[in-house]
Formats: structure tokens, sequence, C-alpha cells
């Protein structure tokens, strides 16, 4: 997945340096190897473009441990991802340098959220086939749709270099749907949406990066229907920490 040689990817001695951006959930600082980063989860937890903000105890720990099995899972089927290894805290991760792509691509295997409320349609609704849309990730602009026709015309801006690297992010996602289905499938949970993102490597590859967690996916229980993930808080839901604290124990205890 990476063409620089493995000496640039050794952690021994690795040590974190400055912070370098600091995200709505997640810190990324500077590491001693100009190649690599480190990831940090944190507490925070935000909705409606920040609007609603707040601290939920653990959630850093265990969205860092689902991401990271998550994105194991998903290198051992094929999918090219910014993941190295563990970092220096339970909540941190070592990850590949790259150049933020900004897009967010969303995967939907069944209706819900903004796609009910654009389109005023009823929640639940299957697709026959992961469905795969774009949003122009600008916290100015609310991250709106962007269809492949505006990506295109705006390549320098989404900072792409021709129209088959959105075909990419399009295969990737379709295919990230359906491996992550069978993730669910084996701890008792249906996923119903997720959202990724992509960046670019020094070498020019275009891999998966950022995470996928419960802040990032709608996930329900395949038997009751219960929300496990950042809906609950979102809909002020009772004890929002339990969907992060159920799925983290349903993992570590497979």
């Amino acid at each position: 997945m990476y063409s620089k040689p493995k000496e640039v990817l050794k952690l021994e001695g690795i040590k974190r340096l400055d912070l370098i951006h600091s995200g709505k959930a997640n810190d990324v600082f500077a590491t001693s190897n100009a190649f690599i980063y480190e990831i940090e989860s944190t507490d925070r937890v935000s909705a409606g473009n920040g609007a609603k903000k707040d601290v939920i105890p653990g959630k850093g720990v265990s969205n860092n441990t689902i991401s990271t099995a998550i994105f194991k899972y998903l290198a051992d089927h094929g999918i090219p991802t910014h993941f190295v290894g563990d970092g220096t805290t339970p909540a941190s991760k070592f990850v590949l340098a790259a150049d933020m792509i900004p897009l967010e691509v969303i995967g939907r295997l069944k209706t819900a959220g903004s796609f009910c409320k654009r389109y005023e349609c009823p929640e639940g609704i299957e697709f026959d086939e992961p469905f795969v849309e774009f949003t122009y990730k600008s916290d100015n602009a609310g991250d709106p749709p962007i269809d492949r026709k505006t990506i295109a015309a705006l390549l320098d801006q989404m900072q792409l270099e021709n129209e088959r690297e959105i075909d990419l992010m399009e295969f990737y996602t379709a295919h990230i749907a359906e491996l992550l289905q069978e993730f669910w499938l084996n701890f008792g949970v249906e996923i119903i949406d997720f959202k990724v993102e992509f960046g670019r490597l020094e070498n020019g590859e275009i891999i998966l990066c950022d995470e996928i967690s419960p802040d990032t996916c709608r996930l329900v229980d395949l038997e009751t229907g219960e929300k496990l993930d950042k809906d609950r808080f979102r809909e002020n839901m009772k004890d929002p920490e339990k969907g992060y604290n159920e799925l983290l124990a349903r993992l570590c205890n497979s």
C-alpha cells in the first residue's frame, strides 16, 4: 500500500511532537518520523456541524480501538489505509502522513439521517447495492452535498488529478460498505450508513484515512434495533456513552 522503504515505517523510538491539527473529535500530531503522524481520538463529541458539543468520558479509547480493528480488517481485504500501528496512548494510532482530500464520501445501505430530510423519504429503505454520495468538506459551507460533475469541474480545488480518482474513491467506498456489513454482523450489529475520508501520499497514491467509528457510522443492534452510535448524542438519548461502551465490549469479548 505504500512504496516508501520499510525503514520509514519503523516505530521503535518514535516520538510524538507538536500538535498540527485539532478537529472536532481528533487531534493530529507530528512525530519524529516525517512520514508518520499520530492521531489521538478524544472524548470530545459534536453534532450539527459543531453547534452541539460535549464530552463523553472514555469515547476516545473506544473509538480508537474500534477504528483500529476496522482498519486492520479492511487492509486484510485489500483496502489501502493510513494505519501503521498502535500509538503512544490507548486512544491513539500511528498513521501514514497524507494530504487530505476535501471530500467526505458517504456509503449508504439504508436511508437515514440527512438523506431522508433532503428527499422527504422514510428511514429504513434498503438500497439494492451500496449507495455512494459525496459532500464537500467545509465547515464554512456546511459540508454540502456535491455531485460528480461539480467535483470534476473543480478538480484542483478538490485536490484531485483526474476523474478516475473520483471513480476510485467511489469504488473503494462501495467495497468498504460490503466489508463493514460483514465485519459488524460478526458482532450482532447492522450498519446503516457511514462516512469516510481519503488522503494522498507523497507518491500520489490515494488511501483511506481518518477513522471509521461510532462517530462516523450509524450502527444498530441487529435484534432490537437499538442505536449504538453518535445518534444517541444527536437525539439527546439517555446514556449517550452506551453505544460506544457496548460496541467496544462486543469487540473485546469476541
